[in-house]
């Protein structure tokens, strides 16, 4: 074979090999490209949000938000939390704002009358919230947990004195009444409100932007819900499970009732669905029933709890509950909870709930 014809062959070889190389060299360019760039080539970056799938194109390095474990943008993770005295007395409700909290304690002020913490993340945009009323030690506890601003109008002489010794971070409306207003709709002292705005201007002018505590573990809602327990509420309210807190009086019972679709959980309050002034249904990713020893100790019948120690609890998601403990170390320790085996409960993003409760009040789940 002449030697030219032999040159010729090897290039023509070695230019298949180059064209072979290029295609597929391209393909992978790309499969990278589309994966990384989602938003020029058209492909959708796929970002979980909870119990359903949403197609993102402007957020493909979301990360877990730590109040509440929903993915939002990387910068936005921690935002400064607010915590804030919301009432709810016959004559306050319905409330303002709360649906929109991520975390929310619900526990016996006096009297069997229940009143909420509700923790926001700074940069939520709501023109009412309330109505804001008086503050108790334990209230005051939780709020430390998140090194809050803690919200509220006025309070218990030991919860007052005990924001002094603690150094909580406190905006009381009896001395900072210009980031509050009295509605002229209610009567005092159910008429107390604020908002987001005003807030945020509070923050901003002590320099307030990003939190410092510790997250709870939080998962993807990747398993199916578990097997539905049929109720008697009506064939509307069929095939729902349901857990019952029987606060004293009557006018303080609540229920969570299950919504296998949405794979969270719908407030009930004396039987009707509790809904935020304008409409909106209060609903939970997880409800945590905490049992913590407290007593009366004063004529005001004003409650002395146990809340730093631990105590039993049951942590209902995915349409279960789970019996396990509660342990908070120190007044400004994040409550944590923990199943029958010692492991940390881990949440699906979103709202929790937590219902405070006495040995002697009647749960069922």
């Amino acid at each position: 074979m002449n030697k030219n014809k032999i040159t010729r062959k090897f290039w023509v070889i070695i230019g298949i090999i180059f064209i072979i190389l290029s295609i597929v060299l391209g393909f992978i360019a790309y499969y990278f490209a589309a994966e990384f760039y989602p938003a020029i080539f058209g492909k959708p970056n796929i970002v979980k949000l909870g119990f359903k799938t949403q197609l993102n194109n402007v957020c493909p390095d979301c990360v877990r938000r730590s109040i509440d474990g929903v993915y939002v943008e990387k910068g936005k993770e921690n935002p400064y939390p607010i915590a804030i005295i919301i009432e709810n007395h016959i004559d306050a409700r319905p409330p303002s704002g709360l649906a929109q909290a991520s975390l929310v304690f619900e526990a016996e002020a006096e009297g069997g009358i229940t009143r909420f913490l509700a923790i926001f993340a700074k940069g939520q945009n709501l023109e009412e919230i309330g109505p804001v009323r008086s503050v108790r030690p334990y209230f005051v506890d939780w709020a430390r947990e998140f090194s809050a601003v803690l919200v509220h109008c006025g309070g218990s002489p030991s919860s007052l004195v005990k924001i002094v010794q603690d150094n909580v971070f406190s905006l009381n409306e009896f001395y900072n009444s210009g980031y509050y207003w009295r509605s002229e709709k209610r009567p005092g002292p159910h008429n107390v409100y604020t908002s987001t705005e005003n807030l945020e201007k509070y923050l901003n002018s002590k320099g307030l932007k990003e939190g410092k505590y510790l997250s709870w573990q939080f998962k993807d809602e990747t398993s199916p819900p578990a097997p539905l327990i049929e109720q008697e509420r009506g064939d509307s309210e069929n095939n729902k499970s349901k857990i019952t807190i029987n606060f004293k009086p009557p006018d303080y019972v609540v229920e969570w009732i299950y919504d296998r679709e949405n794979n969270d959980y719908i407030r009930y309050l004396t039987g009707q669905r509790h809904k935020d002034i304008d409409g909106e249904e209060i609903r939970a990713k997880n409800v945590v029933i905490a049992i913590i020893d407290a007593e009366v100790i004063d004529d005001e019948l004003r409650l002395k709890m146990d809340h730093i120690g631990q105590g039993k609890t049951a942590v209902c998601l995915d349409g279960r509950c789970r019996e396990g403990k509660w342990r908070k170390k120190t007044g400004s320790s994040r409550t944590r909870f923990y199943n029958e085996a010692g492991e940390e409960f881990e949440f699906n993003a979103g709202t929790t709930w937590i219902e405070v409760v006495r040995p002697e009040t009647e749960v069922e789940h």
